[in-house]
């Protein structure tokens, strides 16, 4: 019973679903008495607006497409100026390359070798020479780092270098290399010179793979001189204090603390110590009547100031004016006074790519950075650019010999109590200083002596009655005496 009225109930479920068929004949039938029909005028007006929104469109595109074109001519002609502008070098070359520039300078008269802004120094007037030769964009030469320029060694105000690296990035053609050095060269003052261009790795950085570097000292024999009193240009170093010389020197060689020997670091930074290799005195020599010696210093890299203060200490050793066990002392991390010995005579000989060499100058696609194929050029240029001035300044502005009278004023000695061989120094010092000072100032120094002391200044007017007998005798005069001792010392009298 129950099974039949489930069953009549589906059948009835069904004969009450409507099909898709009737469902569309339903809605038909419901839309037809509402649908209004279309006249004329509404088809017109509905086609009216599509035409003018379709006329809109076309109109903001016509309007994107001008503005695109515009833009575009205005590109094309910044594009055109800025061809006009640049130099046709850096578009025939437009890919920079890492170059290593081997070259020497002269360093009187530059105050070092790194750019400083409102001061003539080697890097500038190498910068403007590779704008003149177009090996280098304005805008780089502007911002150095885009080109990663870095030198293999900083050098001081007046110190020159023989073998120098630099390393950039440059516009250089690469099928003349020899056409490009002329260039360069034509465009650099003559106290510099570029060797050569070598084509080196992308990461190559002169500085951190500089394996060695070698500078060398030219001193006059006569710094070394026991006392002040042997001070002339006429000095000749004995065998017995060259060797103590090189006695002294060796005892920089190795791993020591420079804390002493620089400036601008802490007693506790690790980068004061550093590694020497090795030094060695050459034989003496002389040159324009004086009498050098070349002190050769091997390390792998130096701070601020440490080769000069080497020398100075080696000096003041030699002329006996430091306290017992003072060379030992200046490798402590205790402040001592140093001398700091003149810049003239400094030069950086050479710079090493041992490092670089070993990595990449077998590979067959580089070049290594050696000197030996321009060893020739290195020693012409330094004879006659570097070692000739040198030597001549030496002579003319006696830059030792007036450095030595300062020896005495450094403080050695703590206490008030000094050695007999520095009074001895500070009084030869005095003495040459009143020499050097002529009669100016002390006529000047006397005249109002001159008002209040009669008997001093009848003495005085006596001397001045005998300076002139002696002028009027060029036999006696004292300036011919003193132009004939010139031919033996550095100043116009010895001390």
């Amino acid at each position: 019973m129950v099974s039949e009225q489930s069953e009549t109930l589906s059948l009835k479920r069904d004969c009450e679903e409507e099909t898709p068929e009737s469902k569309r004949l339903k809605q038909g039938a419901a839309l037809a008495p509402e649908a209004v029909p279309v006249t004329k005028t509404e088809t017109e007006t509905k086609t009216g607006n599509e035409t003018e929104t379709k006329t809109g469109n076309e109109a903001e595109t016509k309007t994107e497409n001008e503005t695109e074109a515009k833009a575009g001519i205005e590109t094309e002609l910044k594009k055109g100026n800025e061809a006009e502008k640049a130099p046709e070098d850096f578009y025939k070359y437009p890919t920079k390359k890492k170059f290593a520039i081997m070259m020497g300078f002269c360093g009187d008269g530059y105050r070092g070798m790194a750019l400083n802004v409102g001061v003539k120094t080697i890097e500038e007037e190498l910068i403007k020479a590779l704008l003149e030769c177009k090996f280098l964009r304005p805008e780089s030469a502007a911002e150095l780092k885009k080109i990663k320029f870095q030198r293999a060694s900083r050098t001081d105000k007046g110190v020159s270098a023989a073998r120098q690296v630099v390393s950039l990035n440059l516009h250089l053609p690469p099928d003349d290399v020899k056409a490009s050095v002329a260039l360069l060269n034509g465009a650099l003052p003559n106290d510099i010179v570029v060797y050569d261009f070598i084509k080196a790795t992308k990461n190559f950085d002169s500085h951190k793979f500089a394996s060695s570097r070698v500078y060398e000292y030219n001193c006059p024999t006569f710094a070394m001189a026991p006392t002040l009193g042997e001070t002339w240009s006429g000095y000749r170093i004995s065998q017995e204090v060259l060797e103590k010389v090189r006695t002294v020197l060796k005892s920089f060689v190795g791993t020591k603390y420079f804390f002493n020997y620089t400036a601008s670091k802490s007693p506790d930074d690790p980068s004061c110590y550093r590694y020497i290799r090795s030094i060695t005195v050459s034989e003496p020599f002389v040159v324009e009547e004086i009498e050098f010696i070349r002190i050769c210093l091997h390390g792998d890299s130096f701070v601020y100031h440490q080769i000069r203060k080497i020398v100075g200490m080696t000096i003041a050793l030699l002329r006996n004016v430091t306290p017992p066990g003072y060379l030992e002392t200046s490798f402590q991390k205790e402040r001592i006074d140093v001398p700091l010995a003149p810049g003239l005579g400094l030069v950086l000989d050479k710079v090493n790519m041992d490092r670089y060499n070993k990595k990449f100058g077998s590979d067959g696609c580089h070049t290594p950075l050696v000197w030996e194929p321009y060893e020739n050029e290195v020693q012409k240029f330094k004879s006659e650019k570097i070692l000739s001035v040198i030597h001549r300044k030496e002579k003319g502005e006696s830059s030792m010999f007036n450095w030595l009278h300062t020896l005495s004023k450094h403080k050695f000695y703590t206490g008030d109590v000094l050695p007999q061989v520095l009074l001895e120094s500070r009084s030869s010092e005095q003495a040459a200083s009143k020499v050097l000072e002529g009669n100016t100032d002390n006529n000047q120094s006397n005249a109002p002596e001159k008002q209040n002391n009669p008997s001093k200044s009848a003495n005085n007017d006596s001397n001045k009655a005998e300076e002139s007998r002696l002028q009027n005798n060029p036999s006696e005069s004292k300036e011919n005496l003193s132009a004939s001792n010139d031919e033996n010392k550095p100043v116009s009298q010895a001390t």
